[in-house]
């Protein structure tokens, strides 16, 4: 179905549409599409689809701006419904996904594209977003890159066994057609949406490959009252998540087996964060002091405390 060609015959290389799904994040999302348009990959063999999500800002004015060639314009219904208007939305037979705060270097999209091979239609091709420097300004962001980099680690070795929680879906490409037989992305999951696709991906014989060459920089930096929401909305979706896929469930982190003592300890804390909110309250208070005055140890167990407490409260509400 793809062809692969050397750089002296960029006509020969498949078509791809591009597809950026974006939220009320109109300055990044320009700045995206300024990347896009330094890519390597030439631009009239690529098409682009921006497909603005709930936005209240001038989103889709920017798109149309930079030269987008369709705006999807739609209500807020989050990113799995997002991705999905952009695959109907797209005619070219390689689709690239790329988060609006995700930003390429200039050979992302060709990375991704000499990846792709005739004979390995379903293949989720997933690129690497290492941190962006300038997103990285508290001990809670260094946190954070850290545990990605150490989650890509073994993806990198050639024995490596592939599963759902492996696929970060920020930065990928895959066969359109493929992913539309695969249903795409369910809707149902307002998070971690990728990974669901990836379980059912896996289950249908599909390969996930690793493309380091495809970076693009994730601007990610979160704030402490959003790390604490991630938690608790990660802890109502690994529920549905498990609903859906019950022999997924000892994958997540609600059937995960852990030590005695670190089980009882959990189970203590958990019994403390549900019957009331103090102590979270009181863990962000020493962890916005922790990054006043840099106890770096000392932030690693509050944020830890932090996450387990408010994805516990998750699972108990969903």
């Amino acid at each position: 179905m793809f062809e692969t060609a050397e750089p002296a015959h960029f006509m020969q290389m498949p078509n791809v549409s591009v597809i950026v799904p974006t939220h009320n994040r109109a300055a990044m999302l320009k700045t995206h599409l300024e990347a896009l348009g330094a890519q390597t990959y030439p631009r009239q063999s690529a098409e682009w689809i921006v497909v603005c999500d709930g936005c209240r800002d001038d989103s889709g004015e920017i798109a149309r701006q930079a030269g987008a060639d369709r705006v999807v314009e739609q209500e807020g219904r989050g990113a799995a419904a997002a991705r999905n208007a952009g695959l109907a939305a797209a005619t070219a037979p390689l689709v690239a996904f790329l988060d609006d705060d995700i930003i390429p270097t200039a050979g992302w999209l060709d990375a991704l594209v000499r990846e792709v091979r005739p004979e390995q239609a379903t293949t989720l091709l997933m690129g690497y977003c290492p941190y962006a420097p300038s997103a990285i300004r508290t001990y809670l962001d260094r946190r954070n890159a850290a545990w990605y980099e150490a989650k890509l680690r073994p993806l990198r070795e050639p024995e490596h066994v592939w599963r759902f929680t492996d696929f970060f879906g920020g930065n990928f490409a895959a066969d359109r057609q493929a992913l539309l037989n695969l249903g795409g992305f369910d809707p149902r999951f307002a998070l971690f949406e990728d990974a669901e696709l990836a379980l059912r991906a896996l289950k249908a014989g599909w390969r996930i490959w690793f493309v380091p060459a495809a970076r693009a920089e994730h601007h990610a930096h979160r704030e402490l009252a959003e790390y604490g929401r991630q938690a608790f909305r990660s802890g109502q979706v690994d529920v549905l998540l498990a609903t859906v896929h019950p022999e997924a469930a000892g994958e997540l982190r609600l059937g995960m087996r852990r030590p005695p003592i670190k089980r009882e300890m959990g189970v203590a804390w958990r019994a403390v964060t549900q019957q009331s909110s103090l102590g979270l309250r009181a863990v962000a208070r020493g962890a916005q002091m922790g990054e006043r005055f840099s106890l770096r140890p000392l932030l690693d167990l509050l944020y830890s405390l932090l996450w387990d407490g408010e994805y516990w409260r998750g699972v108990a509400a969903a």
